[in-house]
C-alpha cells in the first residue's frame, strides 16, 4: 500500500501529460537546447574529474581556500550571482549570445559536478587512484578514471541536463530573448494558451534527460567492457 501511494504521488504531476498524443517536430529551440545539453555535460565531467584529481592529490596551503572557492556557489541562489555575471558577460559582448548562454549554464553547474567526482575518488580512495599517477592523461582516464567513476560519469550529466533543462530566468537574461530553448518556449507556449504546444515542449523536457542518461549508461558499459578487454 505505502509503495502504491509513493507511487501515485510520483506520477501525479505527469498526470496530464497523458490526456492526448504530442505531435513532435524540430525547430532552433529544439536544436539549440540539444547543443546545450551536449556541451555542458562535456564540459562537466571533464572538468569536475579534473579539478576533482587535483584537489585529491594536490599539497598546498591554498588547499582549503581553493575548495571553499570552488564550492561557495553550491550555497548562494544562483539568482544572487546573475546580475553579476550579466554586467561581466556585457562588457566583453557576450550578452545576446550562444557562447555568453553557455558560459553561464556551466557556472551555475560546475560546482555540483566538481562536488559529485570529489566525493566519488574520496569514497574509492587516494590509494586506489595512486597507481594512475605516472600514467599520461589520456591513458590515465581511460584505463583508470572512466571504468571507476562511470557511474558518477553518468550521475554528473543527468545532474547537469536536468540544471540546464529547468534554467528560464539565466537563458532569458544572459540569452537578451534571442536564445530560443525548450524552456523558454515552454513559457511563451504556456503563456499563449497553446496546449498542443506546450504538450510537445514538455515531453521533450522529460524525453531529452531520459534518453541521455540510457545512451550515457550504455555507451559507459560498452567503454568499461572494451577497456577491460584491453587490460
Amino acid at each position: 500500500m505505502r509503495r502504491l501511494v509513493i507511487l501515485v504521488l510520483i506520477l501525479l504531476p505527469f498526470s496530464g501529460l497523458f490526456t492526448s498524443v504530442p505531435t513532435f517536430f524540430f525547430d532552433d529551440a529544439i536544436i539549440n537546447t540539444v547543443i546545450q545539453v551536449l556541451v555542458i555535460v562535456s564540459l562537466n565531467v571533464w572538468l569536475s574529474i579534473g579539478t576533482a584529481w587535483w584537489l585529491l592529490f594536490t599539497e598546498t596551503k591554498w588547499r582549503t581556500f581553493i575548495e571553499w572557492f570552488l564550492f561557495l556557489p553550491l550555497f548562494i541562489p544562483a539568482l544572487a550571482g546573475t546580475f553579476g555575471m550579466y554586467i561581466a558577460l556585457a562588457r566583453f559582448g557576450l550578452v545576446g549570445t550562444t557562447i555568453g548562454v553557455l558560459i553561464v549554464l556551466l557556472v551555475v553547474t560546475l560546482p555540483y559536478s566538481i562536488r559529485l567526482a570529489y566525493n566519488a575518488m574520496s569514497v574509492i580512495g587516494r590509494p586506489m587512484f595512486e597507481q594512475a599517477l605516472f600514467m599520461p592523461p589520456l591513458r590515465r582516464y581511460r584505463d583508470v578514471l572512466f571504468p571507476l567513476l562511470s557511474g558518477t560519469i553518468q550521475t554528473i550529466a543527468l545532474m547537469s541536463t536536468v540544471i540546464v533543462l529547468g534554467q528560464f530566468v539565466l537563458i532569458q537574461l544572459i540569452g537578451a530573448g534571442l536564445i530560443s530553448t525548450v524552456t523558454t518556449r515552454l513559457y511563451q507556449v504556456y503563456a499563449g494558451n497553446d496546449v498542443a504546444l506546450a504538450l510537445q515542449h514538455t515531453w521533450l523536457l522529460i524525453l531529452i534527460p531520459a534518453v541521455l542518461y540510457i545512451a550515457i549508461g550504455w555507451g559507459i558499459r560498452l567503454g568499461v567492457k572494451i577497456v577491460k578487454g584491453r587490460l
